[in-house]
């Protein structure tokens, strides 16, 4: 994404508790971070003297303890503007739940999205409400937004939040999140895709059962080769056991772990014992709204317990790091983003307060203990305090509806602005959004899986969202490699299509708040779902609130 150039980034200094997440874990009790166009330049105690060139700068006081920015490298960002699922019955894998065989789904998901993905008013409306959502968390890095044109291009939305996917950074090497059909279905043509120089983040074994764990299984093509290799990073990897886990680490694969959203469908999450036993590197992803955290804050809570329930099996200073540096490992990023360090890009987050241990206070933060969010070296969201002090000009700031999060500001002004969504603004965006799920189309539209013909003002293009798994696109979310020795080569991993239900008329729906601590429609219907283990729900709610 083209942030704002980093060489017209302001020069400013920063004061806390500085938890570095470098390699030897360094914790400033007291310091300050010295940034200058985008780049941390010095990491010092705040009783040194200013290096070099900033005589002249006062650092800004936090009171509060600084962060690496939160690196998410599993979401569906678009569906985040939807309500949280109360999950009906436990599932199995992937097939059960998803696609055209699932009234259900189909009026709750991808009816209602294939509306907002597809109405010009609506589409950047969700862009960005999903991207100051993720700002909001913490969250400087995420899989992006992708769009569809009526000329059947494709394309990543270039906002604030860092995507993976289009980084235009030499520093920072781009993942895929999808592959070619012919690429996920060909043992021989994936693994050459491997090889390419680029991490493909995919699905990889969704569910508990042995249909789960053969879409793992697939990656052997041929007795003892595997279509692995350190370019591979298995999200979810559910059904998993010890031996998976060594293979993978033996081929270099990592894994994305999104522990909410697989105890919400499946009763239980990856076993992350056997996991780090084996030594996998490990990120972290909310997932989406529809089945998981609202964002990377509440998933850390949502891991916490999941590790403890696992019989304590990560520290928090562990769980922080599969937020920040370990991510950062996992796409290559980590000599330029993960750590607090002279010469890495500038994306913090500051959590109010000092005291405590300072993992421990990253991982039980609420939302409103977000103070502070910095991208590239440009503050986006905090306090209005901090956010005034950071921001040239104070007409650039937005304030947060005094219900959600009171005294917070946004700055979504970008001079480079994508043309999609523009000078828009969270609260129109949030106008937007609000009125089209309340007044959804009745009966439901058909998805069109054809580009459309109409053109834009004087033959612009026309965009859409790209909605994964909503309709046919040509690309993969996961690979489709038949199991070893099946004769009818059937491709493994879930089947997302199917005979389509009868249409069934969409109903109105509430757009997703913000924040946690004070939705508490999504906090009562945590708590109330069935899947859970027992009074997980709870736990985590009190987390959250």
């Amino acid at each position: 994404m083209p942030l704002v150039d980093s060489a017209d980034g302001p020069r400013f200094a920063l004061r806390g508790r500085i938890v570095t997440m470098d390699g030897e874990d360094v914790v400033l009790p007291d310091g300050v971070l010295y940034i200058n166009r985008g780049i941390i330049d010095h990491v010092l105690p705040a009783g040194s003297p200013p290096p070099e060139g900033y005589a002249d700068v006062t650092p800004v006081d936090t009171a509060g303890t600084a962060y690496p920015g939160l690196i998410e490298l599993h979401n569906h960002l678009p569906y985040d503007v939807l309500q949280l699922w109360q999950v009906p019955r436990l599932f199995a894998n992937r097939t059960q739940w998803g696609g055209g065989s699932n009234a259900a789904y189909r009026r709750l998901v991808t009816g209602p999205m294939g509306v907002l993905g597809d109405d010009p008013e609506s589409m950047p409306a969700v862009a960005r409400y999903v991207e100051a959502k993720a700002l909001i968390h913490g969250t400087t890095t995420s899989q992006g937004v992708a769009l569809f044109s009526n000329t059947g291009s494709r394309r990543m939305y270039r906002g604030l939040v860092r995507n993976v996917e289009a980084t235009d950074d030499p520093e920072l090497p781009e993942a895929k999140t999808r592959i070619a059909d012919v690429e996920a279905s060909d043992a021989r043509r994936f693994l050459a895709r491997l090889q390419q120089p680029h991490r493909l983040l995919l699905h990889l074994a969704e569910g508990t059962n042995d249909r789960a764990r053969a879409h793992f299984q697939a990656l052997e093509f041929e007795p003892g080769k595997w279509a692995i290799t350190e370019n591979l990073v298995g999200i979810h990897c559910t059904p998993l056991t010890a031996e998976d886990f060594q293979i993978m680490v033996e081929h270099g694969g990592s894994m994305v772990w999104s522990p909410l959203s697989n105890l919400l469908l499946y009763g239980r999450t990856a076993d992350i014992a056997a996991a780090k036993a084996a030594g996998v590197l490990v990120g972290l992803g909310s997932d989406w709204s529809v089945s998981g955290s609202k964002g990377l804050l509440g998933e850390l809570k949502a891991a916490q317990l999941a590790s403890a329930a696992g019989g304590a099996v990560f520290t928090d200073r562990e769980l922080v790091a599969m937020a920040t540096r370990d991510a950062a490992r996992i796409l290559r990023w980590d000599r330029s983003l993960g750590a607090l360090s002279p010469g890495f890009h500038a994306d913090v987050v500051v959590i109010g307060g000092q005291d405590g241990d300072a993992y421990t206070s990253l991982v039980g933060a609420r939302d409103a203990d977000v103070s502070l969010v910095v991208v590239n070296g440009f503050a986006r969201y905090g306090t209005t305090t901090l956010m005034a002090e950071l921001t040239s000009d104070p007409d650039l700031l937005e304030g947060l509806d005094e219900h959600e999060l009171p005294d917070r500001s946004l700055n979504l002004h970008h001079p480079s602005a994508d043309p999609v969504v523009g000078d828009l603004t969270l609260a129109e965006a949030t106008r937007r959004l609000t009125d089209a799920l309340a007044n959804l189309s009745v009966p439901a539209p058909p998805v069109d899986t054809a580009p459309r013909t109409a053109r834009g003002a004087e033959g612009a293009p026309v965009w859409r969202l790209a909605l994964d798994e909503i309709v046919p696109t040509g690309s993969e979310l996961r690979p489709r490699l038949p199991l070893l020795g099946r004769r009818d080569r059937v491709p493994s991993g879930p089947v997302i299509s199917g005979a389509a239900p009868p249409p069934e008329p969409l109903q109105p729906l509430a757009l997703d708040a913000l924040v946690a601590s004070t939705d508490t429609d999504f906090l009562d219907t945590l708590e109330a779902e069935s899947n859970l283990p027992e009074s997980f729900g709870a736990r985590l709610r009190d987390l959250l609130a």
